[in-house]
């Protein structure tokens, strides 16, 4: 859900940054914690996206910046 799917949350991230030409990089452990986080919360995938927001919110005001 986070990378594979031709829509997937981690690609759209990787595309937002890249309009600013920021790449964007998920290492396997940041995908592990963050699915570790949506399963602690009982989310599943409908949660991913709101985790992902928490994490790289402050990283795209400081890119537009």
């Amino acid at each position: 859900v986070l990378t594979e799917p031709k829509n997937a949350l981690g690609k759209q991230y990787k595309r937002l940054f890249s309009m600013n030409n920021v790449k964007l990089h998920f290492t396997e452990k940041a995908l592990r914690v963050i699915a570790k986080k949506a399963t602690a919360k009982n989310t599943g995938a409908r949660g991913l996206r709101a985790i992902l927001e928490s994490i790289l919110t402050e990283a795209m005001y400081e890119v537009r910046t």
